[in-house]
């Protein structure tokens, strides 16, 4: 690869810089297919079970194994992407059953090769038209999965936290507690259960609410958080002088993967005049399987719901629906004047210009990779995916509640089980279910992760892969108890 030189020719327009093989179509060409060759024999490996799904080493470790060696001038040293695969952990191994992470399909893997070449931004309608077509239409298509009423839009946007955010914004500028031109505010709160996502906490940080502007609602036996001790924090909350504008209902819950009773919770924002959002991040997905979907009973009441493609549904990250039941709703939060991005005679609710309904500018073109992906499967493939992995989930908690060396937290809604080790007639300390699952996690045999509980810490697996099966978890209850 040739540094960029001048191209000192009489060219009328003046000197052009030139880069020679690093704009190459055919260089691009030659190393695209050594690359997917590379890939597609990782992923045979990967998907065998031919790797260790981690190859454990201590962070400062790694760090020193990877300094950042960028020199003046060009190297075309390749020997980096075999060692990024080696440390990576392997989220296509049937045994990595750790975090909510998408098994990408191989073929939404390429469609990232498209954007990344495009690189159209998505600030206003001129600097990415395709992408921002695609996101009204991809964005009505997962509306109407969640059958959310013809007024209803929304965006796509860089994963839940900034989704949660989003509609956490609207609900405030509904309900009439912030100026976005002159700032102020009272004492706003927002509910959500003990075990919702942190995502939550985050925007009550950034909104300027305070941790003391997320109030934790208890959640019931199931894992669920409990509609009638959520009634008593909103009232609890005027005798603080804290206005609660939001509940947020959490579909599933990170912790055991329990889906809040939504349509309990829309009758209570109804009864109180408060906004609705559905934290379905990761579980929003149930929607795609006939069986399950019902675990989203009440989410067409829902004024915004965030749902993630780069979960369940297999996309690689990062790529998050917001969805608003009242599309005008998602506007007024970020409207902006930039003259040299939108026109003035623009429309105010201009759907066609995304920089004023999110938070970010140069978006990636997330809409052309989520239709492409979701095209090519076909809504069949998802159910039959999603339905399985909520079919094994529940199968293994069975095959838990009958062993005598464990215990299971609750029944599993969806694709969480979350367990620990607890021999009959044995005191098991709490530390002992962390040194296990990371003596097993180092092993390289497994990956899978943790919650706590009431303080108690659990063993947690999250069943992801479309080929993982009931053999696979009884391996990992053996290397659990053999650790």
């Amino acid at each position: 690869m040739s540094a960029p030189t001048h191209d000192d020719d009489d060219d009328p327009q003046g000197p052009r810089l030139t880069t020679d093989a690093a704009l190459s179509p055919e260089a691009f060409r030659r190393r695209g297919h050594a690359l997917i060759d590379v890939l597609a024999d990782y992923l045979s490996r990967a998907l065998d079970g031919a790797l260790p799904v981690i190859e454990w080493r201590d962070p400062a470790v790694l760090a020193t194994l990877w300094p950042a060696d960028i020199g003046s001038t060009p190297n075309h040293d390749d020997g980096w992407l075999l060692r990024v695969l080696a440390d990576a952990v392997h989220q296509h191994h049937p045994r990595c059953v750790g975090h909510q992470v998408a098994v990408p399909w191989p073929d939404a893997a390429l469609n990232e090769v498209v954007l990344g070449l495009l690189n159209n931004g998505m600030a206003a309608y001129e600097s990415g038209p395709i992408s921002s077509a695609l996101e009204r239409n991809v964005v009505r298509w997962f509306c109407a999965r969640a059958g959310m009423g013809p007024d209803a839009d929304g965006v796509l946007t860089s994963g839940g936290t900034l989704g949660t955010l989003t509609s956490l914004l609207a609900a405030r500028h509904a309900a009439g507690e912030y100026d976005p031109e002159h700032g102020g505010g009272h004492l706003s709160a927002v509910l959500t259960s003990v075990h919702g996502h942190y995502a939550v906490r985050r925007a009550a940080t950034v909104m300027g609410w305070g941790r003391a502007g997320v109030i934790g609602v208890p959640v019931d036996a199931c894992g669920r958080m409990d509609p009638e001790a959520a009634a008593r924090a909103v009232a609890n909350a005027r005798t603080r002088d804290r206005r609660v504008v939001a509940i947020v209902a959490t579909a599933s819950n990170s912790v055991t993967g329990a889906y809040d009773p939504i349509a309990e919770l829309a009758d209570l924002a109804a009864r109180e005049g408060l906004w609705l959002h559905v934290d379905g991040a990761h579980g929003a997905s149930a929607l795609m399987s006939r069986k399950y979907r019902h675990r989203l009973e009440g989410v067409e009441r829902a004024d915004s719901l965030v749902w993630d493609a780069h979960k369940l549904l297999g996309l690689p990250a990062l790529a998050t629906a917001v969805l608003f039941r009242r599309g005008a709703t998602s506007f007024a939060p970020f409207a902006e004047d930039a003259d040299y991005l939108y026109r003035d005679d623009a429309p105010p609710e201009r759907w066609y210009d995304y920089g004023v309904r999110n938070l970010e500018c140069t978006k990636r073109m997330m809409s052309v990779a989520v239709y492409a992906a979701l095209r090519r499967l076909g809504t069949d493939t998802l159910d039959r995916v999603i339905t399985s992995r909520f079919d094994l989930a529940a199968d293994f908690a069975t095959a838990l509640a009958a062993h005598p060396d464990f215990e299971l937290a609750v029944a599993p809604e969806g694709n969480i089980v979350t367990f620990r080790y607890a021999p009959a007639g044995v005191v098991v300390p709490h530390a002992e279910q962390d040194r296990r699952r990371e003596a097993v996690n180092r092993s390289g045999a497994f990956y899978f992760t943790r919650a706590t509980i009431d303080g108690v810490p659990w063993m947690r697996v999250t069943l992801m892969h479309p080929q993982t099966t009931a053999t696979d978890l009884e391996a990992l209850l053996a290397a659990v108890a053999a650790a």
